[in-house]
């Protein structure tokens, strides 16, 4: 039988052999942890400099997207003026093309005035080419037949 001082020099054994196992066991633990930790962050560090790289990639897109956006404002504003004083042209030529329609209607009738005065004034004889002038088949007098003679 084995005394007691040896089971308790056996227990005490057993246990300092369980502490150095369990400081073992911590150790490796916290190594690995320590492994872990540093692979989840250089992984993490990887993926955040992949986003701060896009969100500079975005901003600098951003604002050459903006650039253009005011170019095009630019652009438009000077077609829109153009196309503002084309219109205001058409409008004028449309205006001098009305004035020049009731300047050649009252030149007209002024003429038609002034024939019939002369006529009355002075009556053609028959078969003058005067009266030739008046028959029905005779083309009528237009502003543009009286700019030609």
């Amino acid at each position: 039988m084995s005394s007691l001082s040896d089971l308790v020099r056996e227990h005490q054994g057993a246990q300092a052999e369980q502490r150095r196992q369990t400081e073992q066991l911590r150790r490796a633990a916290a190594r690995d942890i320590g492994a872990l930790c540093d692979a989840a962050t250089a992984q993490l560090s990887a993926q955040l400099s992949a986003v701060l790289d896009n969100q500079r990639e975005i901003e600098s897109l951003s604002r050459d997207c903006a650039h253009l956006v005011q170019q095009h404002v630019r652009s438009t504003a000077k077609w829109t003026k153009l196309v503002d004083q084309f219109s205001g042209a058409l409008k004028e030529l449309g205006d001098v093309q009305n004035w020049a329609s009731v300047i050649e209607r009252d030149m007209l009738d002024v003429a038609a005035t002034l024939e019939v005065v002369h006529s009355s004034l002075n009556p053609p004889a028959p078969g003058s080419p005067a009266d030739r002038l008046r028959s029905p088949l005779a083309p009528s007098r237009s502003a543009s037949n009286l700019r030609d003679q």
